[in-house]
């Protein structure tokens, strides 16, 4: 069982390091990278902290045209970090620790382990823990953080909050009054909403529509104990073709999320050693309790999941055995 801590507590512990690790979550989104960059800024700006911060996994293509994509080392895991050389390291935004080892890393007993999250699925214990489902992102949490500590909100420091806060929520399509309360914060102290707006919405490279296009063509959809269940897969042929990393696979479903005549959806796509599956609420399905069984977790709005290398063909068939025992 995880145990909170208090925001005050991290905080105090954090205030006091002068290096510290952070890696952002398996094919990471917005939210990973503007929580992550945002807590670098602020430990470095306050406290002159020493911050190494890496990913295994790229970016998507809007994401890493963004000048904090700078600050990562990619390709670089945590695993191959040494843990105990850094006063701690932070895992934000992960719903499982995160790297390409996943769920069979373990940390360094005596390395310092600090998880701030706002997936409702976490289950792993570290040194220190703070978990809030109810907030609409992690960037959210550090904001918290941030205003209980008297945390100085500058423009730079907002508007890197403010790319986390808008992509977890689609642009506060998903919790948008929490959401909006928190951007209006942001907003009152800097953030270029604008800015973000520009280098993500408005921002989107002709493959990644092509993708979108593949998403609809593949639609199918299935009646499942009452409920209209959309669906489409990718095969590894197509995700070659479009040169689509696991970060652009993962946003996918948030294309075709709107679709009407669906209750839920979700997408599979062969990743070459894995099979990469999404599923996205609509009309108050709780869709983290499937993402579980298959593996998985994340928030009842949209949650992630892995299955091991097979055919997407057999992958659709255990997807749907799922739904069809639990839907």
């Amino acid at each position: 069982m995880v145990v909170n801590n208090s925001l005050k507590e991290i905080w105090s512990k954090l205030k006091k390091c002068r290096k510290v690790a952070m890696t952002l979550h398996a094919a990471p989104d917005g939210d990973s990278l503007g929580c992550c960059a945002a807590m670098k800024y602020v430990l470095e700006r306050d406290f002159k902290c020493k911050v190494t911060l890496v990913s295994y996994d790229a970016l998507e293509d809007s994401l890493m045209q963004l000048p904090y994509a700078k600050e990562l080392t990619f390709g670089v895991d945590i695993s191959e970090l040494n843990l105990k050389e850094y006063d701690a390291t932070l895992f934000m935004d992960s719903g499982s620790v995160s790297g390409k080892l996943r769920d069979k890393y373990i940390p360094p007993k005596d390395a310092f382990i600090i998880n701030i999250d706002h997936h409702e699925t976490t289950k792993y214990v570290v040194s220190m823990n703070y978990i809030d489902s109810s907030r609409p992102s992690n960037c959210s949490i550090l904001m918290d953080m941030f205003k209980t500590s008297n945390v100085k909100f500058d423009k730079e420091l907002s508007t890197r909050l403010m790319l986390g806060l808008c992509t977890d929520t689609m642009f506060f399509a998903v919790n948008g009054v929490a959401a909006l309360k928190d951007a209006s914060f942001l907003v009152n102290n800097g953030a270029d909403y604008q800015y973000i707006l520009s280098k993500i919405q408005d921002n989107v490279p002709i493959r990644i529509k092509k993708y979108h296009a593949v998403l609809i063509d593949n639609l199918k959809t299935i009646n499942i104990n009452g409920k209209i269940v959309g669906y489409s897969c990718t095969d590894l042929k197509t995700i070659k073709k479009l040169g689509l990393n696991t970060a652009e696979i993962r946003q996918g479903p948030n294309y075709i999320s709107d679709i009407g005549e669906c209750d839920m959806l979700f997408t599979l796509a062969d990743a070459q050693d894995h099979i990469k599956g999404s599923f996205r609420s609509r009309k108050g399905i709780d869709v983290s309790r499937f993402a579980l069984k298959l593996g998985g977790n994340g928030h009842k709005e949209a949650a992630g999941f892995r299955i091991e290398k097979s055919s997407l063909k057999d992958a659709e068939r255990k997807v749907l055995a799922v739904l069809k025992e639990n839907l």
